[in-house]
């Protein structure tokens, strides 16, 4: 039976009314955490340009992700982002390659992150480990991909874990646990500019030291526990409302390289009004 005639996965077909539409704080990612069996490095983090939590499947994606949340000209983050099952067969059977199945049902082909910018076309990002690229039936699946993306017009590009700096990785597992202990029902924008105005304040008294110095520092003269104001360091930066320069180590990191980012506030509190 050709792709053409074979039926889509039930699971896909129920997720297509749901998911992989809107934009912004509206859209819904294809694939979320909570269908993977296994959530592996998967973490969801908040959006600074969104304001929306994000489902990303890998400490690579992760990567990716924050380079360009980072990033000043973006406008939205889509990931997981759905390709339209009728291009996808026919994009296949002109390159010969077996369409993405499981069982002879067919699975929607999707794009790790779909990234817009205020100026200029948007760029469709495909997140792989090098470590995948030796395997033939990963190339097909990016082929497919970028044969899409090509014919809309629309950039693609490969990322891989050799994109992230040493630093980068190192300050994302910085911030992973941050992001774990937050309860996302009851995250308040509102509440977390408060202690990260607070921290940025306080920090900036030392200006060109260390940060990490100085949190301790800020411990003993505020009397909190060891520990207390890097840990609202960490969750600022994990939340976005505090901005560092993320492709430095975090132990390196300067009082005056970090500022709280209104941004971020104002995205939480708009996509959240409702």
């Amino acid at each position: 039976m050709s792709d053409a005639n074979k039926p889509l996965d039930a699971s896909d077909q129920k997720k297509l009314k749901a998911r992989g539409h809107g934009f912004g704080a509206s859209y819904k990612p294809f694939i979320q955490i909570q269908d993977l069996s296994s959530s592996g490095e998967s973490v969801r983090a908040p959006g600074r340009v969104t304001g929306r939590i994000h489902h990303l499947l890998s400490g690579i994606e992760f990567a990716a992700f924050s380079i360009f949340d980072w990033y000043h000209d973006t406008a939205d983050i889509r990931e997981q982002f759905p390709l339209p099952l009728e291009e996808t067969i026919r994009l296949c059977a002109e390159m010969g390659i077996k369409h993405p199945q499981i069982r002879g049902k067919l699975k929607i082909v999707t794009t790790d992150l779909l990234v817009d910018f205020r100026e200029g076309p948007p760029l469709a990002i495909a997140v792989k480990p090098v470590s995948e690229l030796g395997k033939a039936r990963t190339i097909e699946k990016l082929q497919i991909e970028k044969a899409y993306w090509e014919q809309a017009g629309v950039g693609w590009k490969l990322f891989t874990d050799r994109e992230v700096s040493p630093s980068l990785k190192e300050n994302l597992q910085w911030i992973r646990p941050a992001l774990a202990d937050i309860r996302w029902e009851q995250f308040s924008s509102e509440v977390e500019d408060s202690s990260s105005t607070e921290l940025i304040t306080r920090l900036a008294t030392y200006s060109e030291q260390k940060a990490t110095r100085c949190c301790a520092r800020l411990d003993d003269e505020y009397g909190l526990e060891p520990g207390s104001h890097v840990q609202m360091l960490r969750y600022g930066v994990a939340t976005r409302q505090i901005k560092a320069p993320l492709q430095k180590a975090y132990h390196d990191w300067k009082c005056s390289e970090l500022v709280f980012d209104g941004v971020a506030s104002t995205q939480w509190r708009l996509s959240h009004a409702n």
